[in-house]
């Protein structure tokens, strides 16, 4: 009896994957042309990082909490006539975490929402030094508002 039980199970399984697979074949595919078309990217999303260098203090706690060192920052002179020579992220080590956001005081370092990293030569995009105006800086097509992000949430 459990040899026609197991013919008979076979039989309805397969009936109901082909059902399943009916259903599909006349649905309208989505995919998307990517370079040209995009899709709704969540606010939230941690994507590149976007840098303001007015606002930032060269504290450097940001580096210093960076699990996978990727953050380099250079400045020049001492206290408030400091100013930032050099600030920039190793996108082949950036684990886009989102760490170096919370210890900056000012708030001067935000995850965007911009994630396309890909480029005709490997070094144009690995090495981002966004003093120097490299990287995507804050826009309206691909940035997340300031108060977004993970302290949004506190």
């Amino acid at each position: 009896m459990s040899y026609f039980s197991d013919i008979r199970r076979g039989v309805v399984t397969t009936l109901r994957g082909l059902r399943l697979t009916a259903r599909h074949v006349f649905t309208k595919p989505v995919t998307i042309q990517y370079p040209e078309q995009t899709t709704y990217v969540s606010p939230y999303e941690r994507g590149f990082h976007e840098y303001e260098p007015d606002a930032c203090i060269i504290c450097g706690s940001c580096a210093k909490v960076c699990p996978v060192d990727c953050i380099d920052m250079a400045k020049e002179g001492r206290g408030k006539s400091a100013v930032v020579t050099r600030f920039a992220i190793d996108y082949s080590k950036c684990i886009f975490c989102g760490l170096c956001l919370e210890p900056c005081p000012t708030d001067c370092i935000h995850m965007g929402t911009h994630f396309d990293l890909s480029t005709f030569e490997r070094h144009e995009s690995i090495v981002i030094d966004f003093v120097k105006g490299e990287g995507p800086w804050r826009t309206v097509l691909t940035s997340a508002p300031k108060g977004m992000g993970v302290r949004a949430h506190e």
